[in-house]
């Protein structure tokens, strides 16, 4: 079991997986483009606006989204078969039977399930209100809401940068003007651009995390990594226009 220790590594560790996902999106997305480019030939859209993009450039995104499917698939089936925490079953589902239930499993042993103690350190700790209750909204609903709210704003940020990204591969070279190429080159190039970040920047960097959160501390680290964000987001955001119209 993992110790306190080394609970925050443990923790990055699986955040760090969606390095190895967005790694293999692009690499996913360079196979089946490179397959469609090489099997169906188009011209150039300065020479064939309307021709550059072939009818069969439809299934490349459509195949990239439903290779994307199958983990999230998988993952839903295992979490599936997966108890739930013996904390979680007993003080908050109330199920004092279920919860010895899956620690037997865990730790091989017999456990006599107590419904009246599992209600008495609910009642205790101040846990026995609903989801949607006032209590719930008087104990955590600012922080909730401080939560969410940041984080929503931040994923409009964050994930919003793939709608200028090829503007700025373009500035600096990475892939040639989009006049210059057909639609599923476009494809092709703009996602061994974004792969080659994700193997030289976003897997280094969340492994680095796992490597130093628990050394650094977890506050820390999470500031650093924020104003790093900012600072890059600023250095794309304000000179916009100057990317948009270099190289």
């Amino acid at each position: 079991m993992p110790t306190r220790r080394l609970a925050g590594a443990f923790i990055a560790a699986v955040f760090a997986m969606q390095g190895f996902g967005i790694l293999a999106g692009g690499m996913v997305a360079i196979l089946v483009s490179a397959a469609f480019k090489a099997n169906y030939p188009a011209p150039i859209y300065a020479v064939d606006p309307i021709g550059s993009t072939v009818p069969e450039a439809d299934y490349v995104w459509r195949i990239i989204l439903m290779f994307g499917a199958l983990p999230a698939l998988l993952t839903y089936y295992w979490r599936m078969k997966m108890p739930e925490t013996a904390r979680y079953t007993a003080l908050v589902a109330k199920n004092a039977k279920q919860a010895a239930a899956d620690m037997s499993k865990v730790l091989q042993v017999e456990l006599e399930a107590e419904q009246e103690k599992v209600e008495q350190i609910s009642k205790e700790e101040g846990n026995d209100f609903g989801l949607f209750s006032s209590q719930f909204l008087r104990r955590h609903g600012r922080h909730l809401l401080g939560t969410t709210s940041t984080w929503f704003l931040l994923d409009i940020a964050f994930y919003s940068q793939n709608l200028f990204q090829k503007d700025i591969f373009s500035a600096i070279g990475w892939i040639p003007k989009a006049k210059t190429m057909n639609a599923l080159d476009e494809v092709y190039r703009i996602a061994r651009a974004q792969t080659l970040i994700a193997l030289c920047s976003t897997v280094p960097g969340y492994w680095f995390t796992v490597a130093l959160i628990d050394r650094i501390g977890r506050f820390a680290i999470q500031v650093m990594g924020f104003f790093f964000m900012t600072v890059f987001m600023f250095a794309l955001a304000i000179p916009y226009h100057h990317w948009t119209l270099t190289g």
